[in-house]
C-alpha cells in the first residue's frame, strides 16, 4: 500500500467522516506505517483535536483547505505507506480535488434514509466531478445500532442498488467521543476495545484495496 492516497468523503455533515479519517490515520500509525493525515476541511476538525492533549498519537497532519490539495497531496504522499484526506462535508472544488487525488475514496454513511441520499449526491460527485477519471470507492456504515432493523435494511438496500459496501462497520460507541476529548482514538487509549478491534477490520478489508490500486497504477 506504499504511497496510497485514501480520501475521506461524504457531503452531509454528521456522518462520522473525520473521526473515520483520523482513526484510520492513527491506527496506521501505531502500526509503524509512514501515515500522513491531511485536513482538507475549513472546519479544521483534525487539525483541532491535534491541538488537544494526547495530538492524535503525533500521526503527521498538515492542512491544505483549497484546490490546491491535490498539488499537495501529491508533493506528499510518495514519501509515504498512506495518506488519509479529510475533507469538506459538502460539495466543493476542494471535495473535487481531494477526490482527484485519490486511489480509494471511502464514503461514510449512518443508517437513515436521509443519509443514504445524501450518500448518493457524493456518488454523483465522484462519477462526474473529476472528467475522463472515477476513482474506487467504498461506502462505509457508521453509527450504527448492532442488529438494528435501520441497519439491516440501509445496508441491505445499497447492496440491492450497487453500491459497494465494505464488511466491517463503525458501531454508535461513546469510546470514540471519549477519545475525542483529549484529541485521541480509541486505538491510542483504548487499545483492544471494541472500538479499536472495529476499526482495524476496515483497515485490514480497506489493505488489498489499496494495494490493487497500486499495482495498476504501476502496471
Amino acid at each position: 500500500m506504499g504511497g496510497s492516497v485514501i480520501a475521506v468523503a461524504s457531503l452531509k455533515g454528521g456522518s462520522g467522516k473525520t473521526t473515520l479519517a483520523c482513526c484510520l490515520a492513527v491506527h496506521w500509525h501505531l502500526k509503524g506505517r509512514t501515515t500522513l493525515l491531511v485536513d482538507a476541511d475549513p472546519q479544521r476538525s483534525a487539525m483541532r483535536l491535534a491541538e488537544r492533549p494526547k495530538a492524535l498519537g503525533g500521526v503527521a497532519l498538515f492542512e491544505r483547505a483549497n484546490a490546491d490539495v491535490w498539488n499537495a497531496v501529491r508533493r506528499r504522499s510518495g514519501g509515504q505507506d498512506v495518506t488519509v484526506i479529510d475533507t469538506p462535508g459538502f460539495d466543493s472544488e476542494i471535495t473535487v480535488a481531494a477526490l482527484a487525488a485519490a486511489d480509494l475514496v471511502l464514503i461514510p454513511v449512518k443508517a437513515s434514509p436521509l443519509d443514504v441520499d445524501r450518500m448518493m449526491d457524493t456518488v454523483k460527485t465522484l462519477m462526474h466531478g473529476v472528467p475522463g477519471w472515477t476513482p474506487t470507492f467504498r461506502c462505509v456504515l457508521t453509527q450504527t445500532t448492532r442488529g438494528s432493523v435501520i441497519a439491516r435494511h440501509v445496508r441491505e438496500e445499497l447492496t440491492d442498488g450497487g453500491f459497494p459496501l465494505l464488511d466491517g462497520e463503525m458501531f454508535n460507541r461513546v469510546a470514540y467521543a471519549e477519545a475525542g476529548l483529549f484529541g485521541a482514538t480509541p486505538s491510542m487509549v483504548m487499545p483492544g476495545n471494541p472500538a479499536d478491534r472495529e476499526i482495524a477490520a476496515i483497515a485490514e478489508e480497506i489493505e488489498p484495496l489499496l494495494d490493487r490500486a497500486s499495482r495498476a497504477m504501476s502496471a
